[in-house]
């Protein structure tokens, strides 16, 4: 993996994701504020790409740690660093070893799996946001909090097939091929 294009190209999803993403939210729900996720197709994409897991691992914890350093009162007025970057790691790693049973250029699967990936990391935040926040969580908060991150997950599952679009034009950057192939023209 290449490392320092990985590196750019997070730091730039995540710019993105915290300016001109909040223009794709929808605060109108009484779930909350929902939005897509604009990292997690990148995530789902390495996971896809990468030929070992140890890359898949440590790209998507660091995707979910520059995630985590957005967030600023994520559950009430606690913010903890770490459950975001534990949920893409725990998704991230789910991915890699199932990716062999799917299409990677098909639509749906681009889909299915960001909904999948973002459905595990969004879910593993909340309840350990929850947890980290004990006493200040009500079962129903927790619940609404679960619905809003499913709802999270669809958004980004919507936007995944043009993020994946235009990441698979930049795979050479990212992920070197073994040597002695050919990358096939799309």
């Amino acid at each position: 993996m290449r490392w320092i294009f990985f590196v750019i190209l997070a730091w730039l999803l995540v710019v993105l994701q915290t300016t001109i993403g909040r223009l794709l939210m929808y605060d109108g729900l009484t779930i909350g504020t929902i939005g897509p996720d604009l990292v997690a197709p990148l995530a789902v994409f390495l996971s896809l790409c990468v030929r070992r897991s140890k890359d898949a691992v440590i790209a998507a914890c660091l995707l979910g740690f520059m995630l985590d350093l957005t967030t600023a009162g994520a559950n009430g007025s606690v913010a903890v660093v770490g459950p975001m970057a534990i949920g893409y790691a725990v998704a991230g790693t789910m991915l890699f070893h199932v990716r062999e049973a799917f299409f990677r250029e098909r639509l749906g699967t681009q889909v299915l799996l960001t909904l999948g990936f973002g459905l595990i990391a969004h879910g593993t935040w909340v309840s350990l946001q929850s947890l980290l926040a004990y006493g200040q969580t009500s079962w129903g908060e927790y619940g609404r909090m679960l619905l809003q991150a499913a709802a999270i997950s669809g958004c980004s599952a919507v936007l995944a097939p043009l993020e994946f679009y235009l990441l698979n034009k930049a795979e050479g950057w990212l992920v070197p091929l073994p040597a002695g192939r050919v990358r096939r023209r799309r």
